[in-house]
């Protein structure tokens, strides 16, 4: 592989990185005797892809000032090495323009310099920008909250649209404006999806990547007017909300609070009326179907599960993949598998597992962070006696 350029881009070599990562995935599949029809590629812009990025801060001194700069790190040979960053070409166009004057008004404030370690950023394609500050302190919080309002009018004075800035400290939050953004994304046939994205939470780092993979998942699913989807893992709805209207009904499911409730307001917002949003585990659905065990949850949100026709399942797990033969079991038990991965080594196992008994009907893949080593995937699985109409 070629080396990873953190906080560095080379537009001119942008094909050259995507050509030599899509050739990794298909010589892995390959090498396990996969088969697979030839994936379809999806490029995104070579510069300012990304929406949200988070900067450790490492304090220095300038002309006899105290100061920081921003950085990340990197593991290279086993070692943890410090990247400092004046700019970060990756990051969407206001993120990297605003890293400068942020840090010139945060030194000249004594209350919203001491102490802070971290700085994350979180934009939408419509320029608007919810900044988060990270603090080792006691937050005196109505102070704070002043050189907080003052910041941001400050930003905005040079045209930034900065909605909102966060303060976090040990159980302690203070905001300016707004903690979240909306993400629109345009789907085939005319549709559109708006996402409420909260700042601290999970969401998809490129726009323009999981625009591409909410469409490759609109396509994969079909129209299904007397199927039911079912979703695990569903995060705060970003693929929820564009898969419901392919299908009668949808029961999607989370573990975490913040997600689940950003999730109801999601649907909400988008007129989704056809789907139950319930918190259970992969493991606690399966027994939930099998009936090994009844879930109160499902009595208090009025879901009978006996009243569902899951043909399709939709999963996206983390890095590490399904793993287990439980779950790959499970998996395998649906006639339909949208699958979407982050991590070529475990969907490759997975897929080694799954395609025993389903055929890979489309892959595509996904350029969610250029310039390293990593690909997203997203694969259609038809179980093979299936009929296919």
């Amino acid at each position: 592989m070629l080396p990873t350029l953190m906080g560095k881009t080379d537009p001119q070599r942008y094909n050259a990185y995507l050509e030599e990562k899509t050739a990794h995935i298909v010589n892995l599949l390959r090498e396990r005797g996969i088969e697979h029809p030839a994936p379809v590629i999806h490029a995104v812009p070579a510069e300012h892809y990304r929406m949200r990025a988070e900067f450790s801060l490492y304090y220095t001194r300038e002309n006899g000032h105290n100061s920081f700069d921003y950085v990340m790190y990197e593991k290279r040979d086993g070692n943890r090495q410090r990247i400092t960053l004046s700019d970060f070409p990756p990051g969407h166009a206001p993120m990297s323009e605003l890293m400068r004057p942020l840090k010139e008004r945060i030194i000249r404030s004594e209350i919203l310099f001491w102490k802070v370690f971290q700085i994350d950023f979180l934009t939408n394609r419509e320029d608007e920008c919810v900044i988060t500050l990270h603090y080792h302190k006691k937050l005196d919080e109505e102070r704070l909250k002043e050189e907080l309002d003052t910041l941001r009018d400050s930003l905005c004075g040079l045209g930034f649209k900065v909605t909102g800035l966060v303060a976090h400290a040990r159980k302690q939050v203070v905001i300016s404006g707004s903690d979240r953004v909306l993400a629109r994304f345009n789907l085939a046939h005319g549709r559109s999806t708006v996402m409420e994205e909260v700042e601290g939470t999970f969401s998809q780092p490129n726009a323009y990547a999981c625009e591409a993979m909410l469409n490759f998942a609109c396509k994969c699913a079909g129209d299904n007017p007397d199927d039911d989807l079912l979703e695990l893992y569903c995060g705060s709805g970003t693929f929820t909300v564009a898969l419901a209207p392919h299908f009668r009904k949808v029961l999607a499911t989370e573990v975490s609070r913040l997600p689940t409730a950003t999730c109801q307001r999601n649907l909400t917002m988008n007129g989704i009326e056809n789907t139950s949003l319930v918190r259970l585990s992969a493991v606690d659905v399966s027994e939930a179907l099998n009936h090994v065990r009844p879930f109160k949850r499902l009595y208090l949100n009025r879901i009978d599960l006996d009243e569902y026709n899951f043909r399709t399942l939709f999963i996206d797990p983390p890095r590490e993949g399904l793993r287990y033969e439980e779950a790959l079991r499970f998996t395998a038990s649906f006639d339909r598998i949208i699958y979407i991965s982050c991590g070529m080594d475990s969907l490759v196992s997975d897929l080694a597992y799954l395609t025993k008994t389903h055929r890979i009907e489309a892959l595509s893949l996904f350029d969610q962070f250029p310039y390293t080593p990593h690909l997203e995937s997203g694969v259609l699985l038809t179980r093979r006696d299936l009929e296919i109409a």
